[in-house]
């Protein structure tokens, strides 16, 4: 191999290290943050079932404004690291969506724990 073809290597392989450096998340990567069963026993199995279905709605759209951010924030990077490298480091990467994402999945799952723990539907917990 000659001289240009290893810096045609390296520049590429340079640049696909630095594509793969952000921290930002998918929406299938935010974990679930734990929430407490506790308040929603209070309500019934209809009123579960309603929140539930509340729940799965923002949780579908923050979804895709999370997957939407991913690719931004790759986008960005990607360029940012090419022409402005010190700039980078300030990059932006939407955390708040991601953290709402997990908190809906983890209250999704206490819902469906006190939809279990007052034997509502089979086909309502799922």
């Amino acid at each position: 191999m000659n001289k240009f073809t290893y810096k045609k290597t390296f520049t590429f392989l340079f640049i696909l290290f630095l594509a793969s450096c952000t921290s930002a998340k998918k929406s299938s990567e935010v974990p679930k943050v734990y929430a407490s069963s506790a308040q929603y026993r209070a309500l019934n199995c209809t009123e579960l079932v309603q929140e539930s279905e509340k729940l799965r709605a923002v949780e579908a759209g923050l979804a895709q404004v999370v997957d939407g951010n991913y690719k931004n924030q790759k986008d960005i990077e990607l360029v940012t690291w090419i022409l402005f490298w010190p700039a980078a480091f300030a990059l932006d990467e939407k955390r708040s969506d991601a953290d709402a994402l997990g908190k809906a999945r983890g209250e999704l799952d206490a819902i469906r724990d006190a939809m279990i723990s007052k034997k509502c539907g089979s086909a309502a917990v799922q």
